[in-house]
């Protein structure tokens, strides 16, 4: 896919920090435009050993309230009329390792956290993957059952892309940012319907990671150009990168500093082939141990987070 050529008219600004996705006061209230993320799986993927690692929770009640500590704070730094749109998928349970066969409503339940919370929900979009993923947990099986007979189990192999809008008003960008973000008529017609047909992305360097494609549309047909986009569950990078590839600023928060110098470099590397003006920072937040990155052989040391200030986006 084409994408807009970043250049010094239109410098954009991109902070990615190893912080937990539960809390960061260094956002500011309604400082962005579009939250583009997809959660951790419960259960379902195994992700590094890092201290407060969401993905390894065992209760789902904890893990639920975790992520409602998540979309609070996301409520709180969107502009009035901003989204939360969330990828995710619903977790298979299987009989060999819990005794029955359950589908954990994963989806449902994000969406009646989010309705308590205040955000009015919008249809979502349906992800048909294509992938050889594994879709139950503690399995290496698709499904549990004999194929071919009565009672067999129903693959899973879609996903929700949740949307969740934060009431008080409708976007007003400017007629330039207006023009600048138009999408081809080709384009939206083919995204802005039901169900989604999109080859699932690489699980190589990452546990569940996203295709490009998928963050690429979210950020194109729900943000504008210069518009900030953030990603609380950054992982490796694929947010941030399509909003730089198509002139939005980005602010991505990852846990893990593994998963961190996966996106550092990935940004670094983009961004080098856009010969664009754009800055991109690696900060440490504030009660996460700090560790240094190693981007392109040289260390990249996180910067201490400083304070930001309150002063609201533009909306």
């Amino acid at each position: 896919m084409k994408h807009a050529a970043a250049n010094g008219e239109f410098p954009t600004t991109h902070r990615l920090y190893q912080g937990d996705a539960r809390s960061f006061p260094y956002v500011a209230d309604e400082s962005v435009h579009l939250v583009v993320t997809s959660p951790p799986y419960w259960k379902l993927k195994r992700y590094n050993d890092s201290p407060g690692q969401m993905g390894h929770i065992e209760d789902y009640e904890e893990f639920l309230d975790d992520l409602r500590r998540v979309w609070a704070e996301a409520y709180r730094v969107l502009v009035p009329g901003g989204r939360l749109v969330c990828v995710v998928g619903d977790v298979c349970l299987s009989r060999k390792e819990h005794g029955r066969h359950v589908v954990v409503p994963l989806h449902a339940d994000i969406c009646v956290i989010c309705r308590k919370l205040g955000f009015d929900n919008l249809n979502p979009i349906i992800w048909h993957k294509i992938s050889n993923a594994v879709f139950e947990a503690n399995t290496s099986s698709k499904f549990l059952g004999k194929p071919y007979e009565p009672n067999a189990i129903v693959k899973n192999d879609i996903e929700f892309i949740l949307m969740q809008r934060k009431p008080g008003g409708y976007r007003q960008p400017t007629e330039e940012q207006r023009r600048l973000s138009m999408i081809p008529k080709a384009e939206f017609n083919e995204w802005f319907r039901q169900i989604w047909t999109v080859t699932g992305a690489s699980t190589k360097d990452h546990p569940a990671p996203y295709p490009l494609e998928l963050a690429t549309r979210l950020v194109r047909m729900f943000s504008f150009h210069g518009d900030t986009v953030l990603d609380p569950f950054c992982g490796s990078g694929t947010s941030m990168l399509a909003a730089m590839m198509w002139n939005r600023n980005s602010v991505g928060i990852e846990i893990d500093p593994e998963y961190c110098r996966m996106a550092a470099k990935r940004m670094f590397d983009e961004n080098q082939n856009l010969f664009s003006s754009s800055s991109f920072e690696c900060i440490h937040a504030p009660g996460v141990v700090e560790t240094a990155m190693v981007v392109n052989e040289r260390p990249v040391n996180y910067r201490p987070a400083r304070p930001r200030s309150r002063r609201k986006a533009a909306r």
